[in-house]
């Protein structure tokens, strides 16, 4: 039985759309320090870490993300998701790029972006 693992997903409130999730970047200077001064020890404690953390930041800003989009309701409007307005107007119109990525579709009428496998 084959698990298929899902690209990480969260609304950026900087970017104002759903994107790939990424971690924070390595700090590569204390990286240098645990191996040099715990003989490599605190090291495979950092990375080990490093890797739990689950992914919050965006791909593009490194901004850190919402689990979901916030929902905004005017008087006796119903709720309805930006993200949910954003990939029905991105469904109607024929993308040049991905939208979670940023790498350019090789046509308009693709349906997964051949990059990160995101339907668009």
């Amino acid at each position: 039985m084959k698990v298929e693992r899902r690209n990480p997903t969260g609304y950026c409130p900087r970017c104002r759309q759903e994107v790939l999730l990424t971690r924070e970047e390595i700090n590569w200077g204390v990286a240098i320090l645990l191996l040099c001064f715990t003989g490599g020890i605190g090291l495979i404690i950092y990375l080990v870490i490093y890797y739990s953390k689950a992914e919050d930041r965006c791909i593009h800003c490194n901004a850190r993300v919402l689990s979901r989009a916030p929902q905004y309701s005017l008087v006796n409007e119903p709720v309805v998701s930006i993200s949910k307005q954003k990939s029905e107007r991105i469904e109607n119109e024929n993308p040049k790029y991905c939208p979670f990525c940023g790498e350019q579709l090789e046509s308009a009428n693709v349906r997964f972006c051949s990059n990160c496998g995101t339907k668009v």
